[in-house]
């Protein structure tokens, strides 16, 4: 008997069947691989607006350190890609994408939706290329997991023309890898390199590490904690970074980042930076918000920079630069540490109180805001949110105010717990898709999105993609009816805001109502905790639309003396009208 005729669409789908993929986010096109797909066991999981697949695929990622795939079709679809590819790019995120290309007969013909794709996905991606026959189909296709989830992962395209779709291939029978995990390649610094790295962290007197987002990347927690314990060094984190050590182990000493001014967890711990002789930086890309604007790492320390990136070693900061995989390169250095001296002057007792200390002084400063006062404040929601962490939960939030909130407000206690912020690009509206891809690499645990009035507008629609696909998570709205950080920061800057300042008030819990999901509005603090557990118990998407103080921020920089002011041991939030 004849073997049977295979398709570029069969191969392609037996290809992703091969690397363990068992959805793909997409609307329906390119049409002939779904439905290959479809026939393979392979879910087609269907999102409303074309810019939330990436963004759904990225919190996928991130959660689950698997590459997610995405398909989409040529012209409008494509381009509305580019910003969660943007943000994936910068933030370090493997993503997979499959896009239908107009027929390579009509290229150049100004075909319906025919666009330069190449250039539109050349800034944001890792890898794009265009399928022109039906040769080297596996080829291409594990050069693009490849490209995705090796050095510092972030997104690749196969555009692959609607002509070739149906034509005849053959499957390659040398191609049997599964390359759908991340990080690929874990690769390490040289001997010589660790062991001139361990000698200066050894002989410092005040050395402190910042771990970033890659620490979460390379899966690299517990290599973190081991060598943490071992160096006796306390542990800052960025945005990203947040919970790469839990944050109850005598050595956390949570996110410092631009979270420092009064009322802040950082305002107690900066100095553990500024006063550091040695800093070891991991998986983070010394951005501005990272460092606070470039000005906590002191010009006199020593850096020593981990990253897979090479080019993000000695970006900003001249560093001895240990590139490499940070989990491979942290057990390196703890294995270089075990049993040496270090430096006499370091007291773990001391350290361990101060940073105990800190924590103390940050419940006492923002204890007048957790009362049951009305209106609510975010962060006595944020305080019943976390009553609610465990092992499983994966908290997700959206950009500016958001993001904020939880890095700053929640404590982690495990290593699982998962706090995630779209800090690439810092784009509005990603908080809810990213919750949805959350939810998908852990079905089994609480996923809560926290998301302001003014970026969940950008993103309702995906209430009913939660609704249809079961996905059930947790959405809190902090509804306050202004653009937070653009009112208040303008306020600072130029002692006055622009007409954007002020949203009409929205009923998101009517909004989720009518597309199948549970809604209820939020009036009470005292309230907050029976809606919490309310929530989790749902089937289906389940939405809290609490209605939060107008004139309430997060602990930033940039309002300390401004919005910000300290009287005595007090607190003084300045309104902004």
């Amino acid at each position: 008997m004849s073997k049977p005729s295979q398709t570029v669409v069969d191969v392609i789908a037996d290809s992703l069947v091969r690397h363990g993929i068992d959805f793909i986010l997409g609307q329906s096109v390119p049409s002939a691989l779904v439905l290959a797909c479809e026939d393979r066991g392979i879910r087609q999981i269907t999102y409303r607006e074309e810019n939330a697949g990436g963004a759904i695929a990225d919190g996928f990622a991130r959660v689950s350190n698997r590459v997610p795939v995405l398909i989409c079709q040529n012209g409008p679809a494509a381009a509305l890609a580019v910003a969660p590819f943007a943000e994936a790019m910068k933030a370090g995120i493997p993503i997979v994408a499959l896009m239908q290309e107009i027929s390579r007969e009509h290229i150049g013909k100004n075909a319906f939706q025919e666009y330069d794709h190449k250039a539109l996905f050349q800034p944001v991606t890792k890898w794009s290329r265009l399928l022109e026959s039906v040769d080297g189909i596996e080829d291409h296709l594990d050069q693009a997991f490849i490209a995705a989830a090796s050095g510092k992962p972030g997104p690749a395209v196969l555009m692959i023309p609607s002509d070739l779709h149906k034509a005849q291939a053959d499957k390659s029978a040398h191609r049997t890898a599964r390359l759908s995990s991340w990080p690929i390649d874990r690769p390490r610094p040289s001997d010589a390199a660790i062991r001139a790295a361990a000698d200066l962290i050894a002989n410092a007197s005040a050395a402190v590490v910042i771990a970033g987002g890659g620490v979460h990347g390379s899966d690299a927690g517990a290599a973190l904690l081991h060598f943490a314990e071992t160096a006796g060094i306390p542990v800052t984190t960025t945005n990203m970074g947040k919970g790469a050590l839990a944050e109850t182990h005598p050595l956390a000493a949570g996110p410092i980042a631009s979270l420092t001014g009064p009322g802040s967890l950082g305002r107690h711990t900066r100095s553990l930076v500024t006063n550091a002789d040695v800093v070891l930086l991991i998986g983070t890309r010394t951005n501005e918000d990272g460092t606070d604007g470039w000005r906590m790492i002191p010009r006199n320390a020593q850096v020593l920079h981990i990253d897979i990136s090479p080019e993000e070693i000695g970006r900003n900061y001249q560093s001895v630069r240990l590139l490499g995989d940070a989990r491979e390169t942290l057990n390196a250095l703890t294995a270089a540490l075990s049993g040496r001296a270090l430096n006499s002057s370091r007291n773990r007792a001391e350290l361990e109180h101060f940073i105990a200390g800190a924590w103390e002084a940050f419940e006492r400063d923002r204890a007048p805001w957790l009362t049951d006062a009305s209106p609510i404040r975010p962060e006595r929601t944020l305080a019943a949110i976390q009553r609610r962490l465990g092992p499983d939960t994966v908290v997700v939030s959206d950009a500016s105010y958001a993001s904020n909130w939880i890095v700053g407000q929640l404590r982690t206690s495990h290593p699982r717990t998962r706090i995630i912020s779209p800090r690439g690009l810092a784009g509005l509206g990603w908080g809810l898709p990213l919750a949805l891809g959350a939810k998908l690499a852990r079905p089994a645990g609480e996923v809560i999105a926290v998301v302001g009035d003014g970026g969940f507008g950008h993103a309702w629609a995906e209430m009913e993609t939660a609704v249809r696909s079961d996905i059930p998570v947790t959405v809190v709205v902090l509804n306050n009816g202004v653009l937070g950080y653009q009112k208040d920061a303008k306020k600072v800057k130029f002692g006055r805001y622009t007409s954007s300042g002020h949203l009409r008030q929205v009923d998101h819990a009517l909004i989720a109502r009518a597309v199948g999901a549970q809604g209820r509005r939020v009036m009470e603090s005292r309230d907050l905790d029976a809606a919490l557990a309310e929530a989790a118990k749902a089937s289906t998407l389940s939405l809290l639309d609490v209605i939060t103080d107008p004139g309430a921020h997060p602990p930033v920089s940039l309002y300390e003396g401004a919005l910000d002011r300290l009287e005595g041991d007090r607190i003084v939030q300045d309104p902004v009208p």
